[in-house]
């Protein structure tokens, strides 16, 4: 697998970019795990199909991954056109929008979570999508 590490100046956390996945694994591959509990390649191969290739996993520790893709920009302009909503409202919504392992992570999981986790990974898919 081809990786691109990008460092966040302000935050320990990396965001890598999963480049050309498809070179390194065998067709037998395809129902495997990319880690344990994770998604599986075929799965990541349909997001890099779905979303022109720009596909990143977040590691904030052993147990808390997150695979992810930037936003486009007609989401983020509706985001940011929502009336009366805070900064953590909006880092949320981003988080829904682009976040797509684990499945489903929603303002549930987010509420039960680590308090930072969203506003951590909205502003690497905001860094990854131009804004920074």
């Amino acid at each position: 697998m081809n990786i691109e590490k990008a460092e966040l100046p302000d935050a320990m956390e990396e965001a890598v970019k999963i480049d050309a996945i498809g070179d390194d694994i065998d067709a037998t591959m395809g129902d495997e795990l990319i880690f344990p509990g994770g998604p599986t390649y075929n799965e990541l191969e349909g997001w890099k199909s779905q979303f022109a290739g720009e596909i990143y996993m977040t590691e904030f520790d052993d147990d808390d991954s997150y695979i992810w893709r930037p936003i486009r920009r007609k989401e983020y302009k509706d985001i940011s056109k929502i009336n009366g909503a805070d900064q953590f409202y909006k880092e949320e919504r981003i988080c829904e929008k682009c976040v797509l392992f684990p499945k489903n992570y929603s303002y549930v999981a987010m509420t039960n979570g680590k308090a930072g986790t969203p506003s951590l990974l909205s502003e690497l898919i905001l860094e990854k999508s131009g804004f920074v």
